[in-house]
């Protein structure tokens, strides 16, 4: 999918396609006013932010991001991400499958605001996304 800088949306960096649409559908089927989007990998998130920045209210108001991406993996994105002064601001939950502590505290020493584990049902992943609605949407 191409992003559109010019709506409110969630965009989700994860090479895993299917995960990819179930999360799109759940998002849909949790009722958020919002567009979603996804990316493959961290070279294509940093590609897409960088092509919104020009104007803060085009970047998406929430980045779903899984650590294991080839290219350029989610850790190395969120380090970039929170790095940067015109991206910084951005909310970053991590979506992946790990459980792994190192990965959590890495996760959020390095700026996430949340780091969620997929869920295994098409219920849960809705459950899941009405639980970011309010926060962020």
């Amino acid at each position: 999918m191409t992003l559109m800088c010019d709506s409110k949306t969630v965009l989700m960096a994860d090479d895993d396609s299917e995960d990819c649409i179930l999360a799109a559908e759940a998002f849909r089927e949790s009722g958020a006013g919002a567009e979603f989007f996804f990316v493959e990998n961290g070279l294509q998130l940093m590609s897409r932010l960088h092509e919104c920045a020009c104007n803060r209210e085009r970047l998406p108001v929430l980045i779903l991001l899984d650590l294991n991406m080839p290219q350029k993996d989610g850790r190395e994105a969120l380090v970039e991400i929170k790095t940067d002064p015109a991206l910084g601001h951005l909310p970053i939950v991590i979506l992946t499958t790990s459980r792994e502590k190192k990965d959590i505290d890495f996760a959020m020493g390095a700026g996430a605001q949340m780091f969620l584990t997929k869920p295994d049902t098409f219920d849960e992943w809705v459950e899941m996304m009405k639980s970011l609605i309010p926060r962020w949407l």
